[in-house]
């Protein structure tokens, strides 16, 4: 008997070579997303326009209130990429000194 459907299109469950995901198409797609966020940004800034005033420590200034937000944005991600790199360090650390110090003895009990 003819097998109707050609051994190249069944379906085997297995990702043809163009069908992977590969770092090409992630970087497409993080290309798109990013540039989805910054029309979005761009509209935002275009729409809050009134000025505010912005107080930060000692310094006083007249800024739009879309581009104080964005800095306020910018400034809470800068913290917390900040606290995240510190706890990738000190977990590094302590794995670091974990190799260092060898593999662990298992406890026997008595």
């Amino acid at each position: 008997m003819d097998d109707p459907v050609p051994p190249a299109e069944r379906d085997t469950g297995d990702a043809l070579p163009g069908e992977r995901r590969t770092r090409l198409s992630g970087a497409w797609t993080a290309i798109v997303v990013g540039l989805v966020a910054l029309v979005v940004i761009l509209v935002f800034i275009l729409q809050n326009q009134q000025g505010v005033e912005v107080t930060v420590l000692v310094f006083k200034g007249h800024l739009p209130l879309a581009v104080a937000l964005l800095f306020a944005l910018i400034l809470g991600a800068v913290i917390v990429v900040a606290f995240g790199a510190a706890r990738i360090l000190q977990l590094r650390m302590v794995a670091g000194r974990a190799r260092r110090k060898g593999p662990a003895q298992p406890h026997k009990p008595e």
